[in-house]
């Protein structure tokens, strides 16, 4: 039987908020699911939503399954980090409130009776180069003598100092 993953971490819902629209779909198939959650409204409804149609899209690549052959065997909410913020008080005080997120893990399974086989991956052929014979870039070597030649730039002889500390660099004279 196979088991198609998908996961998202750090969500920024309450993961109180999101269990509840996990619990809806909890061991629904998939197509239901999806139909579920368009009319669910909550603020996490979206959110599982893209993670569920992540995962039966993980599903067609690995298994080439249908999405009428999936079920959502598990999905859980857990606790992820809080961020912890101040709150202007009365009397120049602060009280600190924490802005809760979550991670979803959500689980497809196979439907019973449904047999599905791992999808073969062909190995794309890898091309070899043998650095030994590659020619060099013109120019790329610093004892190249042609650029120094073919440089425009002069040598006047003339020092040029550098500019003092908060100066803009301007040479007088």
């Amino acid at each position: 039987m196979i088991e198609v993953k998908a996961k998202l971490k750090n969500v920024r819902i309450s993961p109180k908020k999101a269990q509840l629209v996990a619990d809806a779909i909890r061991g629904l198939d998939v197509v239901n699911a999806l139909d579920k959650l368009q009319v669910i409204f909550k603020r996490s409804a979206p959110v599982i939503d893209k993670l569920l149609r992540s995962a039966v899209a993980n599903a067609k690549d690995r298994y080439e399954v249908a999405e009428t052959d999936l079920v959502v065997k598990s999905i859980m909410v857990s606790k992820g980090i809080d961020l912890k913020r101040w709150k202007p008080a009365a009397f120049g005080r602060a009280h600190p409130f924490k802005k809760h997120s979550s991670h979803i893990d959500i689980v497809l399974g196979a439907k019973e009776g449904v047999k599905i086989k791992a999808k073969e991956k062909k190995a794309a052929p890898i091309e070899t180069v043998d650095l030994t014979k590659a020619d060099k870039k013109p120019g790329a070597a610093p004892e190249d003598k042609k650029m120094a030649t073919d440089s425009k730039i002069k040598d006047t002889g003339k020092q040029v100092k550098a500019p003092k500390k908060g100066g803009i660099g301007i040479k007088k004279g």
